[in-house]
């Protein structure tokens, strides 16, 4: 090995001139071996007082070994560190202590970070500590670069989940609005030919009959489907309902009982919030059925000032502690909800103990996030009746085809017009004030303005129109939120060629329309 010399001296004959009585040891046999080590190795006395150090340690320190021996470390060591070497120091005159602490050079403008070794070493009467220093820098630096590298990931991979939740949307919406209102129109001119058609042509009938009845069931599973992929009821109603919706179909699909529990009225957030604790509850319900063996389930949902938050529970078995969140084994649906909810600055928990599993997940809400209505609540006003003979229907639907069909129901009819119609809710309520019509047909899903909300506007402006619904949806708060909002009524689109016509002929004979009261009209 080649001695290694610091200004000229040797590391060792500088450490034993300045301190002639370490001399014996270990300047002399083992002198060598100490100087020519690739480990950082220091002697101190045991308040810090540097006695010996080899020419690594001083390099390690960014010193050269001249100012090294004879200084105190702490004149090396970040002062945020000096806590920690003090109780290092007294540890290491007893027994072996370590310390991960802060370099300071005025040569290097970054930090470096070293690991010091505290050893007890008897020397003659005199106790003396030795010091051994590896540099973790590199080893720090790479750590907080994974961190980053893992913090980023997550990040990408919840953006991926927020555009996977948008195309849902855009898949949902295409499926509703383009095959799902194609078989709509097959079946009602189906229907219509069923009723032309004379009881001489049977067969003819009987054909036509089976067919529009295997139409309806592939306009149902394309609905369910749209439903599964993004529920309307989330965008237009919140998530309260499509909680409550999914519950339902969940558990006519597998067979669990699920009991849901939340507020009369969960106020709105923003559709990115709402989304992840949606796509969460999905989640855990799905892991229920999965994996869980439970036959029994709660979804609960609170809300706080400050936060809302979700909780679904099971009676099942549960999971083992290597998949819960945090555990690089938890499982895709895990990280998918921890991703889900970090993007919206949530936190999930998941608690197990053999007897079943609560996922709980908690979003923050912002008190300038309630999303309020910016109309008045409606109130009913009088309506006078037209003077002609002739009732005006405004039709309002942000598809043709849609608009179409309900033109082919109502032509036949000679006591009813259509006045105008309108794709989207902003241009409904304007019709409604230009045209005055006595009774307008509304689509729930409209681009600008949703239904619910053009007729909460039409109904708040005192505008004498009645209201029917027009909808492919079908789940239990419809006909409640219908009825707040002072409508008339409403129709499920897939039964538009049995009830579209009577209901129009029921309200606009100041009767209501609501599924479960069909029969049930009201005076003028």
């Amino acid at each position: 090995m080649n001695s290694r010399r610091r200004g000229g001296e040797d590391a060792g004959a500088s450490s034993a001139r300045l301190f002639p009585e370490l001399r014996p040891q270990p300047f002399g046999l083992f002198q060598s071996l100490l100087d020519n080590l690739e480990i950082g190795v220091a002697h101190s006395t045991l308040n810090g007082k540097i006695l010996y150090a080899n020419p690594h340690f001083a390099e390690i320190l960014n010193q050269g070994l001249r100012r090294v021996v004879g200084s105190d470390i702490r004149r090396f060591i970040a002062v945020g560190s000096w806590q920690e070497l003090a109780e290092a120091l007294a540890r290491g005159a007893r027994e072996t202590a370590e310390g991960v602490m802060n370099v300071v050079s005025d040569a290097c403008r970054e930090q470096k970070v070293i690991r010091l070794s505290f050893s007890p070493i008897p020397v003659g009467e005199t106790k003396t500590i030795e010091i051994v220093a590896t540099e973790m820098t590199e080893l720090v630096q790479t750590t907080k670069a994974l961190e980053r590298s893992e913090a980023s990931l997550r990040l990408v991979s919840a953006r991926m989940l927020q555009i996977q939740d948008e195309e849902r949307r855009r898949l949902s919406r295409e499926l509703h609005d383009t095959t799902g209102q194609e078989l709509s129109i097959v079946i009602m001119a189906l229907d219509k030919l069923v009723r032309d058609l004379n009881g001489s042509v049977g067969e003819r009938r009987k054909t036509a009959l089976d067919c529009a009845e295997r139409l309806r069931k592939v306009e149902a599973q394309i609905r369910t489907m749209s439903y599964v992929l993004h529920p309307p009821l989330l965008d237009e109603m919140g998530l309260g309902s499509a909680v409550q919706w999914y519950v339902g179909g969940f558990s006519k699909r597998t067979g669990i009982q699920v009991e849901s529990e939340m507020p009369p009225k969960v106020p709105r957030f923003s559709i990115e919030k709402e989304t992840a604790l949606f796509r969460v509850i999905q989640e855990a319900l799905t892991n229920v059925y999965r994996h869980s063996g439970s036959k029994r389930a709660v979804v609960r949902l609170t809300v706080k000032p400050d936060s809302i938050r979700a909780i679904v529970g099971d009676e099942g078995k549960g999971f083992s502690g290597e998949q819960l969140p945090g555990s690089p084994k938890s499982g895709v649906g895990v990280q998918s909800m921890e991703g889900r909810l970090e993007v919206v600055g949530g936190r999930l928990e998941i608690r197990s103990d053999g007897h079943g599993t609560q996922v709980t997940a908690t979003v923050p809400i912002g008190l300038r996030e309630y999303i309020q209505d910016s109309e008045a609540a409606p109130e009913r006003g009088s309506t006078a009746e037209s003077a002609s003979l002739r009732k005006r229907i405004l039709i309002a639907d942000d598809h043709q085809v849609a608009r179409k069909g309900i033109r082919t129901l109502l032509d036949g009819e000679a006591d009813m017009e259509v006045c105008g119609e309108a794709s989207d809710g902003v241009e409904a309520l304007e019709k409604t004030k230009q045209l005055k019509p006595d009774l307008v047909i509304l689509d729930l899903s409209m681009p600008k303005v949703g239904g619910l909300n053009a007729a909460n506007r039409i109904k708040g402006c005192g505008l004498p129109a009645k209201i029917l619904v027009y909808t492919a949806h079908s789940y239990p708060q419809l006909e409640t939120t219908v009825r707040t909002l002072g409508c008339e009524g409403y129709v499920v689109k897939s039964d538009a060629t049995h009830n579209l016509v009577r209901a129009v002929r029921m309200i606009l004979g100041g009767g209501t329309f609501f599924r479960g009261e069909l029969a049930k009209g009201r005076s003028a």
